[in-house]
Parts: C-alpha cells; sequence; structure tokens
C-alpha cells in the first residue's frame, strides 16, 4: 500500500504568483502538494526547474523522525486487520491479508474498509494487492505515479497475473533504478520484462545479486520473509492540532485518529476496552486558563469497536464546555481486560442479545445521562411497593433473586440461610417462581390511596364489591415498617378491576392498583 498525493494533469489556467508548497531534498522535488501540480511541479523535478514553473512556491524539508511517527501511528490503526503490518521504503506500508479474506467480506470489502481507515487517519493513498510483497509494493508504485484514474490493473490474485502484469511495469519503479538508472538507460532496458529477459551472468556481472534476487521475491519464486511491525505493550497516542480548536464538538475530528489506533492495538493485543481517559492540552491564553484537562468515559461492557466508541465519545463531547481553546490532543486507555470474540452460530444467543442491549443502553446513557436509564429488579420482599426497585442500568449487574411463591398466605421474614441458596439471576431473566394464586395489577399506585367506606362496602368513585378471596401478607417486621393486609380483587357496577386491601388494625380500606 501505498500513501501519496493524487496525481492529475497541470492547470495551465493556474496563476503562476499562486501560494503552494513541496517537499524537496538538497537537489530535487520530493512531492508537490496540488496547487503545485498544476503548476507543473512533479517529483524528481529539480528546485530550479520548480522555482521557474511555481515562483510562489514554499520548498520544504523533509522530517524523517515525523514521518516515522505518523507511518508507525497508520500501522497501529491497520492491525486491526492483520496482525502482520510491514513498514517499506518510498513511504509504503505492506499488509499481510491472505489470512483475513474471508472474515471481512473479500478482497474488495477489505480494500474498502482499509481505504477508509487509512482516510480517518488522515492520509491519502494509492492501494494494490497482490500475491506478494514486492509485487503489490511495485504495483501501489505505478499506480501513484500514474494517477487515480489510471486504467492499469493494480489488483491481482493470481501468480500467472502477476507475472504478466509486473513485466508491463516501468524498471524506473524498481527500488534498484535509482542507482542504476544511467546503465539501464544505456542498454535499453525500459520495463521490468527487458530486465528479466537479459542474461542472467550479465546482470550479476553489472547490477550485483539483488536485482535477481528482488525480480524472483515480486514474481513468488523465493521467499521473502520481514519483520513485522510491532504493537507498544501499552498505548499512549497524542496527536498535535494544526490550529486551535474552541468548540468541543470540533475535537471529535482529530480524536478519530486516535481511536483507530486504539482499535487497532487492541486488535494487535487480543483485548477490550471498557474505558479511556482523553486528555486535552490548552491555549494558555489568559492566566487563569488550565494548561491541561481530561476527559473520562467509560461504558459497561468491555468493547473495541471504533464505531461505538466515537459514538460514545461524540455524546460526551457533545455535553463539555471547554475551559480553554485546545491545541493537543493525547488519549491514555489503561482499562484493558481480554477481548472474548462473539461465536459465529446460526441462532441468536442470550449472551449476543445481552451485549447488543447493553451498547443500546451505553448510547442511551452517554446522550441523556447514566443516571436516567434505570433497570427495574425483583426484590425480597410481598409487600407490593418493596417488591421491586428502579436501579441505574449497570450491564452484566447479577442480583440474588429470592421472591417467595405467593401461595402462601403469610409472609415472613428472610434468613441468612434462605439469602445464601437463592439463585443467582442476570440483569433479563425472569425469576423461576410459580404464579400467585390471584392476579396481580400491571399498574401500582405510586402510594396507596385511602378509600371511603359506604354501607361496609369501599367507594372508589362507585361502590366497589369484591370478587375473590382473603390474600393475607404480614411482612416488614424486621426493619420496622411492618404492614398487616388482607388483599381483595375488586370491581365497580361498570366492570373496572382493581387492586384493594384493607388494614388488619384498624380496618380502613386502600387502593393499591388498577387492572387494564
Amino acid at each position: 500500500m501505498s500513501a501519496s498525493l493524487p496525481a492529475s494533469r497541470p492547470d495551465e489556467a493556474a496563476g503562476q504568483d499562486a501560494r503552494c508548497f513541496a517537499l524537496a531534498d538538497h537537489a530535487r522535488i520530493l512531492i508537490a502538494d496540488l496547487d503545485a501540480f498544476r503548476l507543473g511541479v512533479q517529483p524528481g523535478s529539480t528546485r530550479a526547474h520548480a522555482l521557474a514553473l511555481a515562483p510562489g512556491l514554499a520548498l520544504l524539508e523533509p522530517d524523517p523522525a515525523r514521518e516515522t511517527r505518523a507511518f508507525e501511528a497508520l500501522a497501529l490503526a491497520l492491525l486491526a486487520y492483520t496482525p502482520k503490518v510491514s513498514l517499506a521504503q518510498s513511504h509504503t506500508l505492506l499488509l499481510e491479508v491472505g489470512s483475513g479474506l474471508r472474515l471481512f467480506g473479500g478482497v474488495r470489502a477489505l480494500l474498502a474498509k482499509v481505504a477508509a481507515t487509512v482516510a480517518s487517519c488522515g492520509h491519502a493513498a494509492r492501494i494494490a494487492c497482490a500475491p506478494t510483497a514486492w509485487g503489490a509494493w511495485t504495483l501501489a508504485q505505478a499506480r501513484a505515479s500514474a494517477g487515480a484514474h489510471a486504467a492499469r490493473r493494480f489488483r491481482v490474485l493470481k501468480d500467472v497475473t502477476l507475472a504478466r502484469a509486473l513485466d508491463a511495469l516501468p524498471v524506473a519503479l524498481a527500488p534498484f533504478a535509482a542507482q542504476h538508472e544511467q546503465a539501464l538507460t544505456q542498454i535499453g532496458c525500459a520495463t521490468l520484462g527487458d530486465l528479466r529477459r537479459l542474461p542472467r551472468d550479465g546482470i550479476v556481472r553489472r547490477f550485483g545479486d539483488g536485482v535477481l534476487a528482488w525480480l524472483a521475491q515480486a514474481r513468488g519464486e523465493a521467499p521473502d520473509p520481514r519483520a513485522w511491525f510491532a504493537a507498544p505493550p501499552s498505548f499512549h497516542a497524542s496527536l498535535e492540532l494544526q490550529a486551535r480548536v474552541e468548540s468541543a464538538e470540533a475535537l471529535l475530528f482529530a480524536a478519530r485518529r486516535l481511536v483507530m489506533q486504539l482499535a487497532g492495538w487492541l486488535a494487535a493485543q487480543h483485548g477490550a476496552l471498557s474505558g479511556f481517559e482523553l486528555r486535552l492540552e490548552h491555549e494558555l491564553a489568559s492566566r487563569h486558563a488550565p494548561r491541561t484537562s481530561s476527559l473520562a468515559l467509560s461504558w459497561a461492557a468491555p468493547s473495541r469497536d471504533a464505531e461505538h466508541l466515537l459514538w460514545l465519545l461524540r455524546e460526551k463531547l457533545n455535553q463539555t464546555e471547554l475551559a480553554a481553546p485546545v491545541i493537543g490532543l493525547a488519549l491514555v486507555a489503561d482499562q484493558v481486560s481480554a477481548y472474548a470474540p462473539p461465536t459465529d452460530t446460526l441462532f441468536p444467543t442470550p449472551e449476543a442479545s445481552d451485549a447488543s442491549l447493553a451498547q443500546l443502553f451505553e448510547r442511551i446513557g452517554a446522550r441523556i445521562g447514566e443516571q436516567n436509564v434505570l433497570q427495574l429488579f425483583v426484590e425480597d420482599d410481598h409487600r407490593p411497593e418493596q417488591a421491586m426497585s428502579a436501579r441505574t442500568y449497570r450491564a452484566g449487574a447479577r442480583r440474588t433473586a429470592a421472591r417467595k411463591p405467593r401461595d402462601s398466605r403469610k409472609a415472613n421474614g428472610p434468613s441468612n440461610a434462605q439469602q445464601e441458596a437463592a439463585p443467582v439471576q442476570t440483569a433479563f431473566d425472569l425469576p423461576e417462581v410459580p404464579l400467585p394464586s390471584q392476579p396481580r395489577p400491571a399498574w401500582l399506585l405510586e402510594k396507596p390511596l385511602k378509600l371511603m367506606v359506604r354501607n361496609d362496602r369501599p367507594v372508589y368513585r362507585r361502590p366497589l364489591k369484591t370478587l375473590t378471596r382473603t390474600e393475607r401478607i404480614e411482612a416488614g417486621w424486621w426493619d420496622g415498617e411492618g404492614v398487616g393486609r388482607d388483599y381483595y380483587v375488586a370491581a365497580d357496577d361498570q366492570g373496572r378491576m382493581f387492586w384493594l386491601y384493607r388494614e388488619r388494625i384498624g380496618g380502613q380500606w386502600y387502593l393499591q392498583g388498577l387492572f387494564g
């Protein structure tokens, strides 16, 4: 895979005094931006020729250390697709993707994902693929020099097709061409096919053994061992912004690069993450502005899905107000755990359903606040107002379910032995208890409503008539809020049904719930 700027024809109508930039060494142009390219500045041109074509050209010197850091960051992000990534010459990254084609849906889908990741990291790339590393490298160099709309084929999957494609490429694309440029021109060797058809003894005497070895590796006739890029044992990525950012929402574009690197690092480490810290470096515009600040983000279920993490980060940034303009970012991840990939089964499993629900609730909590996402739990209590509680949702939380069957007419306090023997219930499992002997309403009043009594019958807008036998609940004596109640299902003359109870002491009637 080769990263380069897109090529196009020079635009003669462009202004000669336009401000443009190019990267150059002591003698020649290495790469030019689009404006300079339109004025005729091409890689390989001399500095004097480039300045004659574009008087407003600003020549920049390369920074090898910075380029190395940028390519290592890009290699880290691409580890999400393969553990075998190699840094090659001429600003090229090589990926061994043969073992992951089925996983990512084929060559086209995989190359599309790689191109999207490279673009998210702020780079332009020319991508080619071949059965060999040097074959893919040469095709990528050819695509970078030919432009984005060249008709040549740069996706080769068979060895026979690769041999024909390499023979047609210019010999100037070979890594040794610059060293032997004059000799190759003198003998009339224009393509790699011309070079391959020369006598082997003559090639060795004139160019050395390295040329034949390279040709054999490019065509797949000799092994090509490589040193693969190794991910660091811990993750810490930083990014210097090109301009000051004053709104938190605008930080997402830059933070995307760091998150893509994090996803690649997690894939290489076979890990998942339950939280990270985004550190902000502020511009000291005022005396009271802090130098740095941090934004902590956590979620319930460990994940390494870059899109899911970016979604949560976007919602967090939308609710954040910056203390001062930001000029740099740093991402620190230390809550790493082992990643258990989902099983590829025909029918969905409960674990997969719980994982999807966990991500849904995490997104809702990121938008409206975690304290506003509640989960219902069954409590060990027969009092209707105490039998269920709502608490902040936590994925994977487990609680003890020790609810007693309702067929007994009198409830007693829970003992320690009963609590220890109670089965463990996950967040979305229903307790395996028999149905109550009498129906329960779905709608319970927040506070029982005291009813009037007329002719020894409770009245709720209309006189009510009890339909069931007495269900007695006595509980709560252990916590000082004991109750003694006789429950009934009642109805009025229009057929509406209610759930009532009568205090054993005092005889007062109350409305507890309503049936639909």
